[in-house]
């Protein structure tokens, strides 16, 4: 049976209650523009339309609640004033657009005890002002999610959107006063949004927000997720996510007032450029497989405690200024040990760069295979014996050479080993191993040159073991 426009709307001024209905208007677009009641409650309904349009409602009594309902339709509020607009749990829905809405609470969620619908639905808020806004629980698989130019929580209110998968999300422009959570929420993208033509926005991100206390702690981030030009006024947490495989943070111009904690968390990518940290930022026990700092200001001290412990290998694919920044911060932080971490990530990054003189690859070469810019002692050890050998073979057939007489080469391993120990001895000025060797040019070359390399070996090993002294030694 077709429900009349006209049938349709007086009902809705004359009754509070519905509950199991079919509404089918003729696929065409309804709009009401005047509701008397203070509670009108649809349940278990289903809307067949077009467009199911609310028009400059005002009432500050008004409570409108759609519970179990199915829209076939496009739902739109705009120009509205009333107390309370609520769905719950949802079945179907192609889309919601509110525009210029003064609202005292927005709720958006399911209950706990039913499976969560999948939703391909077109949310958009535009200019309004919710005091609690709740967007919680949502399976939100395509679509988009656009907020733009909206007050949330204005009247000591909250905002949340816990537990729930969302898709294609863009919040420009809008102000989120008091605490707002994204707590335990999948972001993801699809194709189609991920540049939209013609516009200044990519999906999915955060644009010229500003927010009061923020939490993203425990969230899923399968996308790359932009925030630029926002405001963090107070404490913001992005703790404990954990996404090593496809996760992408990025934080473009971005205002940290109070505050950032990133501590247990793990993305794939994190870029942070042009940013400022007024206060604390901690990034303690943080993995990422890249990470990018660029003309970031701390202007108190940033926490880069046992970062990338189990994943250090990546940390060579990183930006020299980037491992620079962290190191500095290690230093505030009177972090020796990390610290000397990443003097040797960012030496060894600074080595792989083009156009630097011969001097300086010389020094990163000798510096590297030493003893690992100061980290380990053994390639100290290692560095010894293998240019002191090489030197000594030179040695011996440069000798053998020079007097062409082969029966000077040592007649057995232990005689061979005695000499080698002799030439090892850096200090042995007075005597060679050969006496007649001192005779010859070469032979006495590649001794002095064994001593210059074994010296230096062997301070490169003191260096090493010093690495826990007073800057690293």
């Amino acid at each position: 049976m077709i429900t009349t426009v006209t049938n349709f709307k007086n009902r809705l001024l004359n009754e509070n209650i519905f509950e199991d209905e079919t509404f089918d208007l003729n696929d065409q677009t309804v709009s009401i523009n005047r509701l008397m009641s203070g509670w009108i409650i649809l349940k278990d309904c289903t809307f067949n339309c077009k467009t199911l349009e609310f028009k400059k409602l005002t009432d500050n009594n008004l409570t409108l609640k759609f519970q179990n309902c199915t829209f076939n339709c496009n739902i739109s509020f705009s120009d509205c004033t009333f107390e309370s607009l609520s769905f719950k749990n949802t079945k179907v829905l192609n889309s919601l657009e509110i525009n210029n809405l003064e609202l005292h609470d927005l709720v958006f969620s399911n209950d706990l005890d039913i499976e969560k619908p999948q939703l391909t639905s077109e949310f958009t808020i535009r200019k309004s002002n919710i005091n609690f806004l709740l967007f919680e629980k949502l399976n939100h698989i395509q679509g988009k999610l656009l907020f733009l130019g909206n007050k949330f929580g204005e009247k000591n209110g909250a905002s949340s959107f816990q537990n729930s998968t969302i898709t294609n999300v863009l919040f420009g422009n809008n102000s989120f006063f008091n605490f707002t959570h994204f707590k335990r929420v999948t972001f993801k993208s699809t194709r189609e949004y991920s540049k939209p033509r013609g516009s200044a926005f990519e999906f999915p991100g955060f644009y010229k927000t500003s927010f009061e206390k923020i939490s993203f702690s425990q969230s899923n981030f399968k996308c790359k997720l932009q925030f630029e030009n926002c405001d963090f006024l107070s404490t913001s947490w992005f703790e404990e996510c954990n996404n090593i495989n496809d996760s992408e943070l990025r934080f473009v111009a971005c205002k940290f007032e109070k505050y950032s904690l990133f501590d247990n968390s793990k993305f794939n990518r994190i870029e942070i450029l042009h940013s400022k940290f007024k206060e604390k930022a901690s990034f303690e026990n943080f993995e990422t497989n890249y990470f990018k700092i660029h003309q970031v200001t701390f202007a108190e001290a940033a926490y880069f405690d046992d970062l990338n412990k189990s994943n250090e290998k990546v940390i060579e694919n990183w930006d020299r200024k980037t491992l620079r920044a962290i190191k500095r911060e290690l230093v505030n932080t009177h972090n020796q040990i990390d610290y000397l971490r990443f003097k040797a990530y960012e030496l060894n990054a600074y080595k792989k760069e083009k156009g630097k003189n011969w001097k300086d690859n010389l020094i990163l070469f000798l510096n590297e295979n030493s003893n690992y810019f100061g980290l380990d002692w053994t390639k100290g050890i290692c560095f010894i014996l293998k240019t002191s050998l090489m030197f000594y073979l030179l040695y011996l057939i440069s000798f053998i050479i020079g007097i062409k007489d082969s029966s000077y080469l040592p007649q057995s391993c232990e005689e061979f080993l005695v000499i080698y120990i002799k030439f090892l001895n850096p200090v042995s000025f007075l005597k060679t191993p050969i006496e007649e060797a001192e005779s010859y040019f070469f032979p006495l070359l590649f001794l002095n040159l064994s001593k210059i390399f074994v010296s230096y070996g062997i301070y490169q090993t003191i260096q090493a073991f010093r690495k826990f002294g007073v800057n690293g030694g």
